[in-house]
């Protein structure tokens, strides 16, 4: 009797380290590691559309002079954006100022009239010939030129949903080295940034009215458009 008893406590004892020890290997095999990860992509789009930012300007001695020049000007640049389709345009600022210059040793009184033309088109093949219309009319100064699309978000969308499978490609590499089993997403921070392109066609201010006879068109060759999304994720491997 006191044989079975010791038997059954041995077995007991047996048993019960069994599954103590099964146990262990299972926690010790659920234990989980945490792995930060940094991705960055980026993507290039082809331009859909173009600004161009146009200044109209005059100075002179005579208020009502650098006024109507500046008015004058700027109607015959509105009067040649109006001969191009697919073309938008908008006035953005118009301003009047005083400025002193030293002549001969005397501080002299000029007026500056100024007034800025956005234009937006997406005609980009005709960005040469819209420049020279504007230049040839009156267009003292474009400010420069940038490019965009017509859906970023949508464009932004189909980066972020690469970069993501190309983490997942990322998570799958770290699990295996590791030797893990699994491994889920807990964190995922995202920074997408849409890159203008600002292309500067620069051209010294004149006072001089052009004659409106055709100049040299220039060749504008439209840069892609650049989207960068950075991923800050954090992962957890089991």
């Amino acid at each position: 009797m006191k044989n079975n008893k010791k038997y059954a406590l041995l077995m007991f004892l047996l048993i019960s380290f069994m599954i103590f020890s099964q146990a262990v290997n299972v926690g010790a095999q659920a234990q989980t590691t945490e792995v930060n990860i940094n991705h960055r992509i980026e993507e290039s789009f082809k331009p859909e559309i173009a600004n161009i930012n146009i200044e109209v300007w005059s100075q002179k001695e005579d208020l009502e002079t650098a006024y109507s020049n500046t008015t004058n000007r700027m109607n015959s640049t509105i009067e040649a954006l109006n001969e191009f389709e697919d073309l938008t345009y908008t006035t953005t600022t118009f301003s009047v100022n005083q400025r002193f210059i030293e002549e001969n040793k005397k501080r002299v009184k000029y007026y500056e009239v100024s007034t800025m033309i956005k234009i937006e088109t997406e005609n980009l093949k005709k960005l040469g010939n819209i420049i020279e219309r504007v230049v040839a009319v009156g267009g003292t100064n474009i400010k420069g030129i940038s490019y965009g699309l017509k859906s970023p978000e949508k464009a932004k969308n189909k980066v972020i949903q690469k970069g993501i499978e190309e983490i997942k490609d990322k998570a799958n590499i770290i699990k295996e080295s590791l030797d893990k089993v699994s491994y889920r997403i807990v964190k995922l921070d995202v920074n997408d940034n849409y890159s203008i392109y600002n292309y500067n066609y620069n051209m010294m201010r004149s006072d001089i009215m052009s004659a409106q006879e055709s100049l040299p068109v220039p060749n504008i060759s439209p840069q892609d458009v650049n989207i960068n999304v950075n991923f800050s994720v954090k992962i957890e491997l089991k």
